[in-house]
């Protein structure tokens, strides 16, 4: 009799873990179902050493004005223009990814993708003449995008 109970608990837990394992697999919401693409407008790229996160949300004119201003040069008379946030749904991303593959290259963003409040952002590294005559290894991107994330996931891509 114990054997026999035995046997039903294991026979189960074996139902339930192949009816659970089906339900994931005929999920209709899978993790590459859920994303929406994202447009995105890259605004500036720059080099430069600084120390911040590889990756900020700026959602505000302010906060960009104030990033910006790290980046002031006085030997120049003009700088580059400060964009603005024309809408309520538009954040700036400004990406700062350490380099692993290319010493002295640049970033490059393939997609922008979400799922809730997080953004993934899919990037490559690239081969930048500039960069390598001038042995910089900083790259900054900033892009604007239409969406407020929460979160954001950065995805190197081969």
């Amino acid at each position: 009799m114990n054997n026999l109970m035995r046997g039903l608990h294991l026979l189960c837990l074996f139902f339930f873990l192949i009816v659970s394992c089906a339900n994931i697999k005929n999920d209709p919401l899978n993790t590459s179902q859920k994303l929406k693409n994202i447009e995105f407008t890259e605004i500036r790229k720059l080099n430069a050493v600084l120390n911040m996160p590889q990756v900020s949300i700026i959602n505000t004119t302010k906060e960009i004005k104030e990033f910006y201003k790290k980046f002031n040069n006085q030997k120049y008379s003009r700088s580059a223009p400060i964009p603005v946030i024309e809408e309520d749904k538009e954040s700036f991303l400004i990406l700062k990814p350490q380099l692993k593959k290319i010493k002295y290259g640049d970033i490059e963003v393939q997609k922008v993708e979400s799922h809730g409040s997080t953004l993934f952002v899919s990037y490559k590294e690239v081969d930048n003449q500039e960069y390598d005559e001038n042995k910089q290894s900083n790259p900054i991107l900033i892009l604007k995008i239409l969406n407020k994330p929460k979160k954001i996931k950065l995805i190197q891509t081969p």
